[in-house]
């Protein structure tokens, strides 16, 4: 019976290694307000910046926004930035993401993502999201 329990430790310890590796770490999250964040959404606003109609008509559906809520989900993105400074030391992301959950003009938590230029706009907002609504426990 020795034998189990450093085995059991061993296996416990892969185990946690494996899940905590296959976590996305792609992603930069900022809490802001922690107390306004556990309140339960139950309405939320879309705000879209810039604004194009392409992006829109591809996340509207994520969520039955309502413009009058006062819980905003403010999706920021830009495209195909170009950075020459020498101090830009990874060139190889020209886009990115970002996602600020608000409380009327309050911020409460964001989710942010660089993004190559090749990557789907739509579809890394549409992840983005997903991330953002398992993190705030919705």
């Amino acid at each position: 019976m020795t034998f189990y329990k450093p085995f059991k430790q061993v296996v416990f310890v892969s185990l946690a290694f494996l899940f905590l590796g296959c976590e996305d770490k792609s992603y930069f999250t900022q809490t802001y307000d922690e107390k306004l964040l556990k309140q339960k959404t139950t309405c939320l606003q879309l705000k879209l910046t810039p604004y194009s109609s392409e992006v829109y008509n591809g996340v509207k559906d994520l969520y039955p926004f309502n413009q009058n809520c006062k819980r905003i989900l403010e999706i920021r993105y830009k495209t195909k930035i170009a950075c020459n400074s020498p101090y830009n030391e990874n060139k190889s992301f020209n886009s990115f993401i970002e996602l600020n959950l608000l409380d009327q003009d309050k911020l409460i938590y964001t989710v942010y993502k660089d993004l190559k230029n090749n990557d789907d706009i739509i579809k890394e907002i549409e992840k983005g999201y997903d991330f953002l609504w398992k993190q705030t426990n919705h």
